[in-house]
């Protein structure tokens, strides 16, 4: 390592080169914070849609219940509204 007088100044090639490293480390930075809210973004949105997953799978099963109630138990062809009875 060379030494130097204490009040040397570098060359504007070399303030260049190193602002441009730390531009592109703040540019990183905000990208990897950037992309962590939108991963927590995700997450919530995530758990909406399996919270409307669940209530949606929860109508299903209580409107079966209904079919089953007036029609017994059996198949239904959602194409042509066909019901075939299960045979016990």
């Amino acid at each position: 390592m060379a030494k130097t007088e204490t009040n040397t100044v570098i060359t504007k090639d070399e303030i260049k080169e190193l602002g441009d490293i730390r531009a592109s480390i703040s540019n990183i930075t905000l990208m990897i914070g950037e992309n962590e809210i939108a991963f927590e973004n995700l997450g919530i949105r995530k758990k909406e849609l399996l919270s409307r997953l669940l209530k949606l799978s929860e109508k299903q099963s209580d409107f079966a219940k209904k079919l089953e109630d007036k029609y017994g138990k059996g198949d239904v062809n959602i194409n042509t509204g066909k019901f075939t009875p299960i045979q016990e």
